[in-house]
């Protein structure tokens, strides 16, 4: 699942930036040849003998020597530049680039579309990211790396309409604020986002889709989704506004029994957590639900603050990196939930849902109640340019405290439910929330 979630550990906050070394190459030309003098077919009659100008001859043959000499010594400075150039080690080495600026110049003189240079050099450093063979791998110019750091701190302007990517690429809704222009426009979860503003986003990352979607306060955006469960193509149109994202969701199901729906990993989801956790105590909550169906993923960070507040003491789950260097990462146990805890799962239930998912039950903390989870078992981290620019890419692989790889895997339940989507659109019957109040009352 392409579903690009950022989940990074602790090295990339203190990510150092890269050393860029910038190298200035002249153009190379080739030194115009000398011409050979040629002696001449003309036959003269016979002239009388005139004194010979030894100087003008002998300053215009030192001169020609000293053309010569610099002609050389140009052809060999010229050669060990592009000698030296072609000796680095970088990727961008004299022919790489002579041949991009080959390319656009082609495009430039030839094409019919007209084309941006900026656009062509950022869409270079995208393919260098695609080329990696890691479909985590992304390239952030200055504008969009704020927007992805804006979108953790939790606020934002926008429609209050949460969105995820499933497992064929396509940008669906996965929740809407309630009361948010986003639920009075008509948009549900599970709609799939076809345009905005009638622009084709199909293919887009949720990143690319979200920023088309925010704008100014006050100002008017279009979604066009389609609807599976009715086969409709719907266009819904909602005004902007400045908005707090929830990521966690929650309420008393019994009179013992809280429930917990953590839509995202951010950062603010760990003291939504906390304020959650606090006034289901309060309210009588003895045992819990946690809700990880349809949240993909986020920060590591904040998967590891929620998980500290109630696991025991022991190992939430370990990384290794490129070098085969381990890093654990562990729980004190200072503030334990007593209580038992169900944890719902679907197939995109990903990445840090698995984390959390992988540590309370490895622990014996929690059983699963769903179906198979996704199998995102891989971090990565963040580094960031001189330019405000950034990149993103796979750095670390995860283990469950079994020390069980997921990657691929993923989590299978332990006890197994199908959602049931007909009886849901029915009467808003949830299945397997259903399940797990039913398994924690015996």
């Amino acid at each position: 699942m392409d579903n690009h979630e950022i989940l990074t550990g602790p090295a990339a906050e203190a990510a150092q930036e890269p050393e860029i070394k910038t190298e200035v190459m002249g153009e190379i030309t080739e030194s115009q040849a000398e011409q050979d003098v040629q002696p001449s077919d003309d036959v003269q009659k016979p002239r009388k003998k005139k004194k010979k100008h030894l100087f003008g001859k002998g300053f215009a043959f030192g001169m020609l020597i000293m053309l010569l000499l610099c002609s050389v010594a140009f052809f060999f400075l010229c050669l060990g530049r592009v000698i030296y150039i072609s000796a680095g080690h970088g990727l961008a080495d004299a022919e790489v680039v002579a041949k991009a600026n080959t390319i656009a110049t082609y495009l430039q003189q030839y094409s019919i579309y007209d084309y941006d240079e900026t656009a062509l050099r950022e869409g270079m450093l995208d393919g260098l990211m695609r080329a990696t063979g890691d479909k985590y791998a992304v390239y952030y110019n200055a504008e969009e790396l704020a927007d992805v750091f804006n979108d953790y701190d939790g606020n934002f302007y926008g429609i209050g309409c949460l969105i995820k990517e499933n497992l064929d690429g396509e940008v669906y809704v996965s929740g809407v604020y309630e009361d948010s222009p986003a639920e009075k426009s008509g948009l549900q979860a599970g709609d799939v986002i076809i345009a905005v503003n009638g622009e084709d986003v199909r293919g887009l990352d949720r990143y690319e889709v979200a920023e088309k979607m925010r704008g100014e306060k006050g100002t008017e955006v279009t979604v066009t989704v389609y609807r599976e469960s009715t086969g409709e193509t719907l266009d819904c149109s909602a005004v902007r506004d400045k908005l707090k994202k929830i990521d966690v969701e929650y309420r008393m199901l019994t009179d013992d029994i809280g429930y917990i729906w953590i839509k995202d990993f951010d950062d603010i989801a760990i003291d939504q957590f906390t304020d959650a956790l606090a006034t289901l105590k309060v309210q009588g909550m003895k045992d819990m639900v946690i809700d990880l169906r349809g949240n993909t993923g986020g920060l590591l960070r904040a998967a590891v603050g929620i998980v500290r507040q109630i696991m025991c003491k022991g190992t939430i789950f370990t990384t290794q990196n490129a070098s085969g260097e381990e890093e654990l990462f562990e729980c004190d146990g200072s503030r334990e939930f007593k209580g038992r805890i169900v944890i719902l799962t679907d197939s995109y239930t990903a990445s840090a849902s698995e984390i959390m998912t992988g540590a309370l039950r490895d622990n014996g903390m929690a059983i699963t109640i769903g179906t198979n989870t996704y199998g995102k078992g891989v971090v990565q981290d963040f580094f960031f340019l001189s330019d405000g620019s950034g990149i993103k890419f796979t750095t670390d692989q995860y283990f469950t405290p079994n020390g069980t790889a997921i990657h691929g895997v993923g989590i299978a339940p332990d006890i197994e439910v199908e959602f049931d989507y007909d009886a849901y659109i029915a009467d808003g019957t949830d299945n397997q929330l259903e399940a797990a109040i039913e398994y924690l009352e015996k």
